[in-house]
């Protein structure tokens, strides 16, 4: 169920700072896992033993103490979970001093392990939603396996539309999600799942667009808090439940257009950058090599270049800009025009080198 030595020690630390006594913790067999007395770990406690087999809050008298092994003068009592005893904790000491702290200790440690417990349900019932997501985006199920699955996981699939990624480059903990999940005001039915060591999967419910920016600049903003950073956030189209593989493709060439551009991307907003991202590794290498390749290392050039493209060929302009005379610029487009083969005056080849220059920054 759980590591109980672990959480005894916890017990046992967070009751050494509520009270001035010796407390310890053993298990259902009667062996001191946890003690504010290290002396006394791993060593049997018949008294605990006799308190857990009869489900009963012992006095250790000075007569007990003489008959009984490992035992002490205080009081034992058994921890008692959903009705069923899990192991005992005692208080050292005389029984009629200690006794007045016995309610008390007994109530955290019970407090302690069902909060534990409470939160160790809730990182199950996350991490079956992660794999149940991971799955519906990785592998190829039919509808009816998918809305069974659904289902188990208490899922209503007709509410969620789309996918939404967000670039973390940061590892957040379950707890991490679950504050986020409660925090969150984008929506009471939103999903949040961890991708890998640097990704939020979102599965969004159907909201108006304006909404869904509002929510997830919110959320950004929340995890911003934990990382000092901004995060790339993009998103993929409407797919419907049964066709989020889609929307997560969508929104994974949305984050990584975001990463670049410095704002939320949605995929459905994509026009140009969509064909840019559409098209192969080598293809893109091939294609730069074969326009801009030669002026890639110049430098100087290539930022004259773009932005006389940026202010629509303005000559006074763009010298102004770059506070060199007229003169010069047309030098230095004329050199352009040597080394690239091409001409800025010819429509065709300026959608060549537009595309070669989006392309080029995109990298």
């Amino acid at each position: 169920m759980f590591d109980f030595q672990m959480l005894g020690t916890q017990i046992v630390g967070e009751l050494s700072s509520l009270i001035d006594k010796n407390v310890l913790v053993t298990d259902k067999n009667g062996f001191v896992i946890a003690s504010t007395d290290p002396a006394r770990l791993n060593t049997f406690h018949e008294g605990a033993s006799l308190s857990m087999k009869n489900q009963v809050e012992i006095n250790m008298t000075k007569e007990m103490c003489e008959k009984l092994r490992g035992v002490r003068p205080g009081i034992v009592m058994p921890i008692i979970i959903a009705n069923t005893p899990i192991g005992v904790i005692g208080i050292t000491g005389k029984p009629a001093e200690v006794e007045k702290y016995a309610k008390l200790v007994r109530k955290v440690a019970e407090l302690f392990i069902t909060d534990f417990m409470s939160r160790q349900e809730k990182e199950r019932d996350i991490r079956e939603i992660e794999f149940f997501f991971f799955d519906l985006i990785t592998t190829e199920s039919t509808e009816e396996a998918i809305e069974d699955r659904a289902k188990v996981l208490n899922i209503d699939s007709s509410l969620y539309e789309r996918i939404a990624l967000i670039q973390t480059d940061w590892q957040l903990e379950i707890a991490d999600i679950e504050n986020l999940l409660r925090v969150q005001t984008l929506h009471p039915n939103l999903k949040i799942v961890r991708w890998g060591m640097e990704k939020l999967v979102l599965i969004l419910p159907n909201m108006p667009k304006k909404r869904l920016c509002e929510g997830l600049m919110g959320i950004s903003a929340k995890i911003q808090k934990k990382t000092k950073k901004r995060h790339p956030i993009g998103v993929g189209k409407a797919t419907g439940f049964y066709n989020m593989k889609e929307s997560f493709k969508q929104a994974e060439m949305a984050v990584a257009i975001s990463m670049r551009q410095d704002r939320m991307v949605f995929e459905e907003d994509l026009k140009l950058e969509l064909l840019y991202y559409s098209i192969p590794h080598n293809v893109q290498e091939e294609y730069l090599r074969r326009t801009i390749g030669p002026l890639l290392e110049e430098e100087e050039l290539l930022h004259n270049l773009e932005l006389w493209i940026q202010k629509k060929s303005s000559l006074q302009e763009v010298a102004d800009e770059l506070h060199i005379h007229k003169n010069t610029l047309n030098y230095r487009l004329g050199k352009i025009e040597s080394i690239l083969g091409l001409k800025l005056t010819n429509s065709e080849d300026i959608a060549i080198i537009y595309t070669a220059l989006r392309l080029y920054r995109k990298k």
